[in-house]
C-alpha cells in the first residue's frame, strides 16, 4: 500500500472496512452471517430449513442479505436489524493496529471509508483497531439510504449506482482515486466507475507479518 502514498497522481484512497482493514480469519464475517440468520429465523419467522440458502442467495443477488429481504417485502426496521446483527459481534477479537495507523497517517491523500455496514458498527471497528482520526469520513448505510426516502431499495455495494453516489457525496475524481476492497464484485463495480482498484486478501504470500490489516493481492 505504501506505493500509493507516493503516487502523485492519486488524491484519495477509498477503503472498504470489514475483512479489508482487518483479516477475514478473525471470524467477524461468520459471526455476522450467523446473527443475520438468527434474525431471519426469530424476527422474520422464516422457515428454518430455508434460512441458510436464502441468506446466501440474497447476499449474492443484492449485495447484502438485508437489501434482498427488503425487496422481497419483509417489513423490519433498519436500526433494529443492524443492532441485532452487529450488537452481538465478537468485537474483542479486534485489536489496535499501530502499524496500520501510522501507515495511514503518513499518507498525504484523502482517506475515506466506504462500507455497507451501519455507522455504529463502523465507529466501533475503528475504535477497537485504534484507527480513529485516520479517515476524513465514513460513507456507510445511513449515508446512502435516507430514512424518509420512501424507497424500499437498499443502495449498497456492489451496485454501480452506489459507486456513483460515493463519487458525488465525497466529490471524488475517480481517475485520481484508489479503491481497496476484499470483494471481487465490488472491485469490478469500482473499475466500472473509473476507480483505480486494489483487491485485498489476508492470504497474500507477501503479507507483512507485522501488519494485521490491508493485505494487497495483485
Amino acid at each position: 500500500m505504501e506505493s500509493y502514498a507516493n503516487g502523485a497522481k492519486f488524491d484519495c484512497l477509498l477503503f472498504d472496512m470489514d475483512d479489508t482493514l482487518y483479516p477475514l480469519s478473525l471470524g467477524i464475517n461468520l459471526a455476522c452471517r450467523k446473527n443475520i440468520q438468527d434474525y431471519m429465523l426469530n424476527k422474520l419467522q422464516i422457515e428454518e430449513s430455508l434460512v441458510p440458502k436464502m441468506c446466501l442467495d440474497l447476499y449474492k443477488e443484492y449485495g447484502t442479505t438485508m437489501a434482498g429481504l427488503k425487496l422481497m417485502g419483509y417489513d423490519f426496521d433498519y436500526d433494529e436489524f443492524h443492532a441485532s446483527v452487529h450488537g452481538k459481534l465478537p468485537y474483542e477479537k479486534l485489536k489496535p493496529d499501530p502499524v496500520l495507523r501510522n501507515l495511514l497517517l503518513s499518507m498525504p491523500q484523502r482517506k475515506i471509508i466506504f462500507t455497507n455496514s451501519d455507522e455504529a458498527h463502523a465507529a466501533t471497528v475503528l475504535e477497537k483497531m485504534g484507527l480513529e482520526g485516520c479517515f476524513e469520513g465514513i460513507i456507510c448505510f445511513e449515508t446512502l439510504n435516507q430514512k424518509n426516502s420512501g424507497d424500499k431499495r437498499v443502495l449498497c455495494k456492489p451496485s454501480l449506482e452506489s459507486m456513483e453516489a460515493v463519487v458525488e457525496i465525497a466529490k471524488l475524481d475517480p481517475k485520481k482515486t484508489v479503491f481497496f476492497d476484499d470483494s471481487p464484485r465490488n472491485i469490478a463495480s469500482g473499475k466500472a466507475a473509473g476507480f483505480h482498484t486494489v483487491i485485498v486478501s489476508s492470504h497474500s504470500p507477501c503479507v507483512n507479518p507485522h501488519t494485521t490489516g490491508v493485505h494487497v493481492r495483485n
